[in-house]
């Protein structure tokens, strides 16, 4: 295995840039993990230090600063994995450069995309020190380190999406379906749409996806009317269709959750089979941002995302960097990291303790605002988009600021 430290390389130039980025989130009245001034809150004792280095770290070296963060990706896992992983390891070389070498040492660990590879990566972290780990990124590698981690006394930020790997202390920085579904079909409700049918697609997500529906429309008042599936072809997509054209007819609106071809291909359906869409209003989720919005289907839909203001600086400068351009999870690790620094940079002994790190004030990032619930998911703020001439215009902006955690929704 090979050791290095890699600050410094480029990194003036950089730091220029991303320092506005850092400066955009001061502007905002933000509490970067510190307990909430006034609360009466029960917690665990602090710790008086954080955990100290032991001997040298195994993996890529980040930075030279006294305390030590582990980073765990699946650098050489099979598939899209390895690619995925890159992203996130770019994107906390971005951080660091932006925070300075003096910021933590951060040590990026290879799991091989297994559980049994996360296992050993968080054993050999807690081993050497590191006061929190930061990943895995599949489901099944995060709660296999959490097996290692909680007994230990360590948090860890993780990146999957599955909402079952979070736990007691394992906080998931990714965006949730199911928040997604919620924040656009209670605005739809709230501008007079009462009835709703959802064409989805096979499998886990569409699943989770009709769940949170029938939860949101009964919250509201709504009602759905009918719900079909399709698999990923041309046949299945007319079939669904079909299957629900009588309630698709008496519907307000009509849920498309999937990205890319879909909402486009399945609103071309609908009109072929005599659906007046222009009395419709078809509502989507983030993922129509990998979808053609300029199509003509399209123009008037709802989607909830994030706010974009600061992704689109991240990535210009992501692009900049390493002449390419950056997925959302480019933007999750990049917060990751630079959240990790500023709770060290506090000060404080117990920065990484589950007290501290579900501080309810949240975080601000690139990815919006943000901040972790008791159970481990991460609640976000969404703004509401609308196509119009081909482009997502907030109607809607998110929330700047988070009500009491019992009441916590969006």
């Amino acid at each position: 295995m090979r050791f290095f430290c890699r600050m410094g390389r480029r990194a003036t130039a950089v730091t220029t840039g991303l320092t506005g980025l850092l400066l955009l989130s001061a502007c905002q009245a933000v509490n970067y993990g510190l307990p909430s001034r006034g609360t009466d809150v029960a917690i665990q004792p602090a710790p008086t230090s954080l955990p100290v280095k032991t001997g040298p770290a195994a993996g890529e070296i980040l930075g030279t600063g006294q305390t030590r963060v582990a980073l765990l990706l699946p650098l050489t896992a099979p598939g899209n994995g390895s690619t995925i992983a890159a992203e996130y390891r770019n994107a906390a070389e971005l951080a660091m450069e932006m925070r300075g070498a003096n910021a933590m040492e951060l040590v990026i660990k290879d799991t091989g995309g297994t559980a049994a590879g996360a296992i050993a990566r968080a054993e050999e972290a807690v081993r050497e020190g590191s006061a929190v780990i930061l990943g895995p990124v599949f489901s099944g590698s995060v709660t296999s380190a959490a097996s290692v981690a909680r007994p230990n006394n360590r948090s860890i930020i993780a990146f999957s999406s599955d909402q079952s790997a979070a736990s007691d202390g394992v906080f998931l920085m990714s965006f949730l379906p199911d928040q997604v579904v919620e924040r656009t079909i209670s605005y739809a409700t709230g501008i007079g749409l009462t009835s709703f049918s959802a064409i989805l697609p096979q499998g886990a997500y569409g699943a989770l996806v009709e769940r949170q529906l029938r939860q949101t429309l009964e919250a509201r008042g709504g009602t759905l009317l009918g719900v079909s599936r399709y698999q990923y072809s041309n046949d299945s997509v007319v079939a669904a269709v079909q299957e629900i054209l009588p309630a698709i007819q008496e519907s307000d609106a009509i849920f498309i959750p999937d990205g890319g071809t879909a909402p486009t291909a399945i609103a071309r359906v609908m009109q072929a089979e005599g659906i007046q869409l222009r009395d419709k209003r078809l509502i989507g989720t983030g993922q129509w941002r990998s979808s053609k919005l300029s199509s003509a289907y399209l123009q008037g839909a709802l989607f909830a995302d994030m706010d974009q203001t600061r992704f689109e600086t991240f990535k210009s400068l992501y692009k900049g960097r390493f002449n390419a351009e950056p997925t959302v999870n480019g933007g999750l690790g990049f917060d990751a990291v630079n959240m990790t620094a500023e709770l060290l940079a506090s000060g404080n002994p117990a920065a990484f303790t589950k007290t501290n790190l579900e501080n309810p004030t949240g975080y601000q990032g690139v990815t919006g605002r943000y901040r972790f619930m008791p159970d481990g998911k991460t609640q976000r703020s969404l703004a509401v988009y609308q196509i119009q001439e081909g482009e997502a215009l907030i109607v809607d902006p998110a929330p700047q600021y988070f009500g009491p955690v019992s009441n916590a929704r969006f």
